[in-house]
């Protein structure tokens, strides 16, 4: 059996930093799921009032216009820039990779 070699200073320190990131990052899910959470609440809210009838032409433009401002947010909470950087950046890594490893190969084998 092989033995890992012993941890460093750096190590520990690396998965500190990676803990603190891991932290944050929850603690940023957390909020945006109570944020999405708050949103359909509003939203289930607002349609049940409409539905319900017997409200003013002016009371019943609100709550649409308060519908479509909530359903904007979800979707916007689904696909902000945090939920996209890390697959986004992989891709950019390996298709870089991928075109530096082709073009090594062609003019190494040559074509």
């Amino acid at each position: 059996m092989k033995s890992s070699p012993p941890l460093t200073e750096q190590d520990l320190a690396e998965f500190a930093t990676a803990l603190e990131e891991t932290k944050k990052d929850f603690k940023a899910l957390r909020q945006r799921y109570g944020e999405v959470r708050d949103a359909f609440t509003q939203r289930a809210e607002a349609q049940a009032k409409i539905t319900q009838g017997h409200l003013p032409k002016a009371e019943l433009n609100r709550l649409k216009k308060q519908i479509e401002t909530l359903e904007e947010t979800l979707e916007n909470q689904l696909l902000s820039w945090n939920n996209l950087k890390e697959p986004f950046w992989q891709i950019l890594r390996f298709v870089g990779l991928g075109l530096v490893l082709g073009w090594f190969f062609r003019g190494w084998f040559g074509s």
